[in-house]
């Protein structure tokens, strides 16, 4: 493995205040951006109606609008709630979508966190698990190329979409599943463990997820990080509230501070070694795409080159 993963972004536009038009525009700019810096991938949270955890309901169609403003970078729907959805059309706007961006599509699937946006769609919120891991394998299958009926089958076929299936899981039962019928895993962190207890649900997630799991198959981690010209200037970015919230969700102290720091955090991760993509998120803070742009370029100019350039290791933890 080479001394550092894949780094990539993972966004929500969450601002409930702002013009929704106006955010997705910012969204697909922030998209654009990050391929211009050399980042790996591009991942956008869904979420149904007015929520303050984002407000893209159907990721495929904005990803489908990325994939023609950009050409090299990986696009990720992280994820759709396919709980809520009829399997055939997400595999349908998935294989178009994918078609678009030129098969750089990643497709995350979710069973769902906001409990008040299952009304309206019909299912049960206490039946979720159920619904989903039935959904999951219909998808599956409808992306293998199985006869729907009357000889009828997804078109355009799937392709190498298949193998671009991502599952969030931090159970490490979950998470050999997920590495046994051939999909790829994001890693998710647990409420109501520690920063630590975080940390070792996840390195058993990860054994359980490469004893059975192809060589081809991946995992990604995600960080909170924001970049600035002094650790003050970041953490007020962020806001005390955010950095509350990151403490309370058992993600152990977030990225926010100047390049030294940052980079001593990124050398000191027990994780990293052992993943194969950062996804590198903002959140639970908030910050225009002005700030997002600043803090990206900083990132990657201030704390990645440096680290690549002088070919330093990260800390391996066993």
């Amino acid at each position: 493995m080479s001394n550092l993963p894949d780094f990539g972004i993972f966004f929500r536009l969450n601002d409930t205040e702002a013009d929704p038009v106006r955010q997705y525009h910012d969204g697909l700019d922030l998209i654009g951006y990050a391929e211009e810096l050399g980042l790996s991938s591009a991942w956008i949270t869904s979420h149904h109606f007015r929520s303050d955890k984002g407000t893209i309901a159907s990721p495929l169609v904005f990803l489908a609008a990325a994939s023609q403003r950009t050409s090299r970078i990986r696009l990720g729907a992280g994820v759709v709630v396919v709980t809520l959805e009829n399997p055939i059309r997400v595999a349908e706007d998935a294989v178009i979508t994918d078609a678009l961006a030129g098969g750089r599509l990643q497709l995350g699937l979710g069973s769902g966190l906001e409990d008040w946006a299952f009304g309206p769609f019909g299912v049960d919120w206490d039946d979720r698990l159920r619904v989903y891991a039935g959904k999951v394998a219909e998808l599956r299958s409808v992306l293998d190329g199985a006869d729907l009926g009357g000889g009828r089958r997804l078109y355009p076929p799937a392709g190498g979409l298949r193998q671009r299936l991502w599952r969030v899981a931090s159970d490490p039962a979950h998470a050999e599943e997920i590495g046994r019928v051939g999909d790829n895993l994001l890693l998710r962190s647990s409420k109501a463990l520690t920063f630590e207890g975080n940390l070792t649900r996840h390195s058993e997630a990860i054994d359980a997820f490469r004893e059975h799991a192809g060589g081809q198959q991946r995992i990604a981690a995600s960080r909170s990080v924001i970049v600035a010209e002094s650790t003050t200037a970041a953490r007020e970015l962020a806001g005390q509230h955010a950095i509350d919230v990151h403490h309370r969700n058992g993600d152990g102290e977030p990225w926010f501070g100047d390049p030294d720091l940052v980079r001593a955090r990124l050398l000191a991760d027990p994780e990293l070694h052992l993943v194969d993509e950062v996804l590198l998120q903002v959140a639970p803070a908030k910050l225009t795409l002005t700030q997002w742009k600043s803090s990206l370029n900083l990132m990657v100019s201030e704390v990645l080159d440096p680290i690549r350039k002088e070919g330093r290791s990260y800390a391996r933890v066993s």
